[in-house]
């Protein structure tokens, strides 16, 4: 019996039901909506609270309720692994499970607003400490016939196709594990599974042209401008193309990291947009709690599947 490994084209086959991660991203940056969700912003939502925040880290915002947690994308992907090793199995091959998901969400927490970590900052400037980045998906080296048991056949062609006498499943074994982890839950049309993270990545953008967070921005500019350095705003120097042509952060780099990070604190940069974020995230769920439901019943449906398969959270 021949082993595969699972490699980048599994997981990501998993977005046509199930969404798509990376350690590597950024806030969120694996849903992305063609469309403003539907959320009236006209009124700026009020905020309860303001905390004083020094770094950007264990983040509590409200919209993650009905997202993956790094547990439950940990017990998601062995539920995946496993179903689909069992139905590779009934054409003769052997699927070696993905490596342990490791989890993104203290890394997307610790970049969220730029670098907040001092750190950090005078370590890397703006740049991602090299051990917080997840191993490299395995090469993948499918021959013809695990392609077609593991992925099934592209649209449009012959779906009657056989291997060893047995007809594949539509999508192949990985598609046939998607379809039984979700069999139980709601029905969700593929273009709202990731809707929570659209909603995410829509208050997050929302948050910025906030006046409670400009104000804070305007105040960190200034603050930056005393110390020598020219930016409007907090995300700005992170896309600073003058830092992009080295492979490791320039002094000045370091240097304009650390600036940052002194001024977000002096003038709680952090406390106020998580403030005002969290704000916007709960008027999304209030204005899309029934689709919001459904999703989150759906991933609990998801997560009982891969448990009984033998996924451990």
């Amino acid at each position: 019996m021949r082993t595969t490994r699972i490699g980048l084209a599994v997981g990501c086959a998993a977005l046509l039901l199930t969404g798509c991660s990376s350690s590597d991203a950024g806030p969120d940056d694996r849903a992305r909506s063609e469309e403003a969700p539907p959320v009236d912003f006209r009124t700026p939502p009020a905020v309860s609270a303001t905390p004083s925040m020094r770094a950007s880290t264990s983040l509590e915002l409200p919209l993650e309720a009905y997202q993956w947690t790094d547990d439950e994308e940990r017990t998601r992907r062995q539920g995946e692994d496993l179903l689909a090793a069992e139905c590779m199995r009934g054409f003769g091959f052997d699927l070696e499970p993905r490596p342990p998901y490791r989890g993104d969400k203290a890394l997307r927490d610790a970049n969220r607003y730029g670098v907040t970590n001092l750190d950090t900052a005078s370590r890397f400037g703006y740049r991602i400490d090299p051990a917080d980045r997840g191993p490299r998906p395995p090469e993948e080296n499918y021959s013809p016939a695990e392609s077609l048991v593991l992925f099934g056949l592209p649209d449009g062609q012959d779906s009657s196709r056989t291997a060893d006498g047995k007809s594949v499943p539509q999508g192949g074994c990985w598609g046939k594990a998607l379809r039984d982890l979700a069999a139980q839950g709601p029905k969700v049309h593929p273009d709202k599974e990731e809707f929570a993270s659209q909603l995410a990545v829509f208050t997050y953008q929302e948050s910025q042209k906030d006046s409670r967070v400009k104000q804070a921005f305007a105040k960190w500019s200034d603050c930056m401008k005393g110390k020598g350095y020219t930016y409007k705003g907090p995300m700005d120097p992170v896309e600073d193309p003058s830092f992009k042509d080295s492979t490791s952060a320039s002094r000045r780099e370091i240097q304009v990291a650390e600036a940052d990070v002194e001024c977000k604190r002096e003038h709680n940069v952090i406390g106020v947009w998580y403030a005002v974020e969290v704000a916007y995230q709960e008027r999304a769920i209030e204005q899309n709690q029934q689709q919001l439901d459904t999703l989150k019943q759906r991933k609990e449906a998801v997560l009982k599947a891969a448990a009984r398969a033998g996924a451990t959270r």
